[in-house]
């Protein structure tokens, strides 16, 4: 009975809360089960809602009910530019599940600086820009000098170079996080309207090195000040699509390194444009990169073919390719480290051994249960 109670809410509430979701009246009627006149009214403001239809949208709309019943809709910052294309053209749609984790990416930067001004650590002000009227290889080099990318070259563990690129981005006053993108072919996005720089990358059904390359791209977008939500095509017409890929290839790969290998001089000096996969994955190890991003470079150096290029770019580049076989079960410890990286689970535990926070706090800050805490920590001091 006591879910029929009516309660005042401000109508504008409900539809912010529908429309922050994406979802129009006609989903959000099979979603909460509310005929479609009843939502009208209540949207409308004509009916008081009850507590069950409430807890409906609550769970509907991914709010707390405490949202719900706030007085005024809240300032919300607009979802970041679309910059995925097929064809050409524009998609402007997104999955709840994409608009989730840009939201989860923007509550766990703010996280972030939360454990950081606990500690008293002082977050490096972002000071990197370029434009598009820049060359991106010119860029990339500043970059690599800039972060000494060269000292990672010694590590042979493809995880631990990963997390080596995400310490040296983080340096430069940008959070980074691997979420769960399952939808909308996203690979990664970046925001630049926050209070510090946010990359998010896809966590899982990725090759470590596309990561990597992903990692730089979106980085490329917060030198550019133009961060958006990617697929990172190689199609795409869009140019700072065209930068950024460019721009994280010279990065992860430069020209004038992959020039002086010894293989690559060999097949310079036989006229070879002919690749065998071997001999891109024998490099691709050495500069932390698959092969499809080591052949993007000698094409661009002119040492390949667009014919063979393209061949091996459509057999190569399918959403099973570089997955793993027989993927693990969960394990929420080492997802969280993952998810959150290792400077923010690293600042977390400093802070609660600080007695800066409260064990609460820090299952919070982690996002697991106690029972994972000391998982976690063990995880983290093995890395």
């Amino acid at each position: 009975m006591t879910e029929n109670i009516h309660i005042e809410v401000n109508h504008k509430v409900l539809v912010w809360a529908r429309e922050s979701i994406a979802l129009n009246r006609n989903q959000a009627v099979e979603r909460t089960g509310v005929s479609a006149k009843r939502l009208l009214q209540l949207e409308e403001g004509e009916k008081k809602i009850t507590l069950d239809e409430l807890k409906k949208m609550s769970k509907a709309y991914k709010r707390t009910i405490a949202t719900l019943l706030l007085k005024e809709p809240p300032k919300e910052k607009p979802l970041p530019r679309d910059r995925r294309t097929i064809d050409s053209k524009d998609l402007g749609n997104f999955h709840e599940k994409s608009i989730m984790a840009i939201r989860k990416a923007r509550a766990l930067s703010q996280s972030y600086i939360e454990l950081k001004q606990e500690l008293g650590i002082e977050i490096p002000k972002f000071n990197f820009f370029a434009s598009l009227s820049d060359p991106p290889q010119s860029a990339a080099k500043k970059l690599r000098k800039f972060l000494n990318l060269g000292e990672l070259r010694e590590i042979k563990n493809i995880n631990q170079a990963l997390e080596a690129y995400i310490e040296k981005v983080e340096s430069l006053g940008v959070a980074v996080f691997q979420l769960s993108l399952t939808q909308d072919k996203l690979r990664g996005f970046s925001l630049i309207d926050e209070t510090i720089p946010i990359i998010g990358i896809k966590r899982g059904g990725e090759p470590v090195t596309a990561k990597i390359f992903t990692l730089f791209h979106e980085l490329g977008h917060i030198i550019l000040n133009e961060g958006g939500l990617c697929d990172l095509s190689e199609k795409s017409t869009i140019e700072i699509e065209k930068w950024c890929n460019a721009f994280s290839g010279e990065v992860i790969v430069p020209s004038a390194e992959i020039l002086q290998m010894d293989i690559v001089q060999q097949q310079k000096k036989a006229g070879n444009k002919i690749w065998a996969k071997g001999e891109l994955i024998e490099l691709g190890n050495y500069f932390h990169s698959g092969p499809l991003a080591i052949l993007r470079s000698l094409l661009e150096n002119k040492l390949t073919t667009s014919v063979f290029y393209n061949e091996k770019h459509q057999a190569w580049n399918k959403p099973t390719f570089g997955r793993a076989k027989a993927p693990e079960g969960r394990n929420l410890a080492k997802e969280a480290i993952q998810e959150k990286g290792k400077t923010y689970i690293s600042l977390a535990f400093s802070a609660f051994d600080q007695n800066r926070i409260d064990m609460k706090d820090l299952s919070d800050f982690l996002g697991i249960k106690f029972s994972y805490i000391n998982r976690a920590r063990q995880l983290l001091n093995a890395r």
